[in-house]
């Protein structure tokens, strides 16, 4: 009796292995954790430079500022340089390294040149650009102070001409695409600051291949246009 009890435990054994087995392979899928293989849509690094931006960072700035142009190439034969002009400009800041802008800048030129005589040129400019602040944390100390930017825009130009002997004005527009480099010096950290900015620019002014001016020797009026300003920003 002790002897078929003995085969039967033995027997019985790996049948009641299997089934421990089977029903904690079941409790494990029965409490497997739905959330344990969640992968987050934004790494550790973009969570803490957002929540660095929203601390340190500037979201919006007022700029103030004047400064000198001049053209280049043909144009800058006739046209004098521009001294003062006048900017206004209004930035949004997306992130530590790009910021949005809108401008708007005022030039007085004018020249003397036959056939038309003694001209005023009065230059108004409406454009956006796309900032982008220069990493500066492998840099030198000067350099990071400076906070140096690389500027890019498109705007139009609206041209005012007054032709003295002729007693008479024309009008015109332009498109004007430009790039330049800038820096920003703190004078209060975050709130204001003092900025440079030299800028190369080119005005497709739609006369600008025509031949008005070569009686004077001058073929056409192309060319560039310089432009350097310094600017007080306000941030908020």
């Amino acid at each position: 009796m002790r002897v078929l009890l003995l085969l039967s435990i033995l027997w019985a054994s790996p049948l009641l292995s299997q089934l421990a087995l089977a029903q904690g392979e079941a409790q494990e899928t029965q409490y497997h954790n739905p959330f344990a293989d969640y992968v987050p849509f934004e790494d550790e690094y973009d969570v803490d430079e957002n929540e660095r931006f929203m601390y340190f960072g500037r979201f919006f700035a007022v700029g103030l500022g004047a400064g000198t142009q001049t053209f280049g190439g043909n144009i800058g034969k006739l046209y004098n340089t521009a001294l003062p002009t006048f900017h206004f400009n209004l930035l949004y800041f997306f992130d530590f390294r790009f910021a949005g802008q809108l401008h708007f800048s005022s030039a007085s030129h004018s020249f003397s040149a036959a056939p038309n005589g003694y001209v005023e040129a009065s230059l108004l400019k409406l454009g956006i650009d796309l900032k982008y602040y220069v990493d500066t944390k492998n840099l030198s100390a000067p350099l990071t102070a400076s906070n140096p930017y690389i500027i890019a825009g498109v705007a139009n130009t609206f041209r005012s001409q007054i032709f003295h002997h002729f007693g008479n004005t024309d009008k015109d527009t332009a498109l004007t695409l430009g790039a330049g480099v800038g820096f920003e010096f703190a004078l209060k950290p975050r709130k204001i600051s003092l900025g440079t900015e030299f800028r190369v620019e080119q005005v497709f002014f739609q006369d600008r291949f025509s031949q008005e001016y070569l009686v004077s020797g001058i073929e056409d009026t192309t060319g560039a246009l310089f432009s350097f300003t310094t600017n007080i920003l306000f941030f908020f």
